[in-house]
């Protein structure tokens, strides 16, 4: 299959807009993903290792940053991320889902490799498989020189460890989200399509979200209406965990652990500006 063109008149990040047609004679890693996912974040390390060892060896990788959520449409917020994150590849706004919807995508993260001749030659979905996916770089990077001098493949993150079932990710918006015997809530919150917003300020943390949890990592999107901080306290078991200032729209750890567990989370907020999106979880030992 040839690899679609890139839409003209979309918002790039650390490069002119590319396209298809220009990257002909080079390998194309197109990388599905949006900067509040647990998932995507996780293979970030690999991203930035691959653009560091192989951009001047003939391989362009594009972060195709197709949104999840309405604040991740923002380009302020994008742009904030890259610079977090560190990211020194093209990143491309896909706002609208052009990109997402021209490979026919239902996932983040998602890997498209694309050859010299603009044929996609691997497809990988979601976390994992970095090794093979860099063999398959390497594979597509000697189609271009077969003289050309590779380094040994970065050996993959966890292997050797232990992943036990976790608690599925869980939405808090109407949209997806349905309260009851995992997640539900005590206080003044109101519902919104992609969120919940805590509704009123209070005198004390009296207000919360109560999870059930089976993991050893727990994340929560989290941000604000205002862009005004809001603070949360976090009580793991009935004991004090953590406080965190929520100052922006993103993905806030609220804990890790060695190992896997089951307990019950508290996340309470006294402020009338605080909006929760959705819960995602780890579940691997080392």
């Amino acid at each position: 299959m040839n690899a679609p063109e890139f839409p003209k008149n979309l918002k790039w990040f650390n490069s002119e807009p590319l396209t298809m047609a220009a990257l002909r004679g080079r390998a194309v890693l197109i990388d599905f993903w949006t900067y509040s996912c647990v998932n995507c974040v996780r293979t970030l390390p690999y991203l930035k290792e691959w653009h560091e060892r192989y951009s001047g060896k003939g391989l362009t990788i594009v972060g195709v940053h197709t949104p999840e959520f309405e604040f991740e449409k923002d380009p302020a917020n994008v742009e904030k991320a890259i610079r977090d994150f560190g990211i020194k590849y093209p990143v491309v706004l896909d706002s609208e889902y052009l990109i997402w919807n021209s490979y026919s995508n239902h996932w983040w993260p998602r890997k498209f490799l694309i050859n010299k001749d603009g044929k996609i030659v691997y497809d990988h979905v979601g976390e994992g498989g970095y090794q093979e996916a860099e063999h398959e770089i390497q594979k597509a990077l000697r189609e271009i020189s077969s003289s050309i001098e590779l380094p040994t493949t970065t050996k993959e993150e966890g292997s050797g460890g232990i992943c036990y079932p976790t608690t599925p990710e869980i939405y808090l918006g109407s949209e997806r989200g349905l309260s009851g015997k995992i997640w539900n809530y005590e206080g003044n919150w109101k519902i919104y399509t992609q969120y919940i917003e805590h509704a009123a300020k209070t005198t004390d943390f009296r207000d919360f979200i109560l999870l059930k949890y089976q993991a050893n990592e727990i994340n929560l999107v989290l941000g604000t209406k205002d862009g005004k901080p809001a603070k949360i306290k976090v009580e793991r078991n009935g004991e004090p965990l953590q406080e965190i200032t929520v100052d922006s729209h993103r993905m806030y750890n609220l804990f890790k652990t060695e190992k896997h567990e089951s307990g019950e989370l508290k996340i309470y907020s006294d402020s009338d500006n605080l909006q929760a999106y959705a819960f995602t979880f780890g579940g691997c030992e080392k």
